[in-house]
């Protein structure tokens, strides 16, 4: 597994600069935004992460690309919930709709409704569990879009803020990766 998630770290990082030198870096951070959230495979804050490092000056437009792609996948994942059903969803999912789980979830949802969704969207916990349960139990799939947009945004944006301000927090990134610090002038850069 381990050589796999290098490689495709590897390829990831080649495409992303490959669109940067092309001016395709917004479309392609939005697009792994959206893969990352409907599959849940990985973090959507590490390609914003690396988005910005590629181009900080375009730090708010790409916070807000990746929060459209990341908030049109949840809505995505909503409606499908919605349209399969309690029965389809627990078929396919034995294990993902326990008595607790349901509770929980149902309770955060007549409690909050989608509020709810912003919370879970701004928050680092995890929202495939939220936005299921969501879909199985409500219909307002635009609202719940709205409110985990609105959450993304805010999340993403105070990622890509702290990313373009402080890039030197990030350069155990590079290190991890092998790159070689090089100097330029009087400052060293990795």
């Amino acid at each position: 597994m381990g050589k796999r998630l290098a490689a495709l770290e590897l390829k990831l990082q080649r495409w992303m600069e490959r669109a940067n030198s092309g001016h395709h870096l917004l479309g392609l951070a939005a697009l792994l935004s959206f893969g990352g959230t409907i599959s849940a495979a990985y973090p959507v804050t590490a390609i914003v992460v690396t988005a910005v490092m590629l181009a900080p000056r375009r730090w708010l437009m790409l916070s807000l690309g990746c929060a459209t792609g990341s908030a049109l996948a949840g809505a995505t994942i909503i409606g499908i919930s919605h349209m399969l059903g309690y029965n389809e969803i627990h078929t396919l999912f034995p294990n993902l709709i326990s008595g607790e789980t349901w509770n929980e979830a149902s309770g955060w949802i007549d409690d909050y409704g989608v509020w709810a969704i912003f919370g879970v969207g701004a928050s680092p916990l995890p929202q495939m569990p939220l936005l299921i349960f969501f879909g199985i139990v409500d219909d307002r799939i635009l609202e719940a879009f709205v409110a985990l947009l609105a959450g993304k945004v805010l999340k993403y944006g105070a990622v890509a803020w702290v990313t373009q301000h402080f890039p030197e927090k990030f350069a155990f990134f590079r290190r991890i990766n092998g790159a070689q610090p090089t100097t330029r002038g009087d400052q060293t850069h990795p």
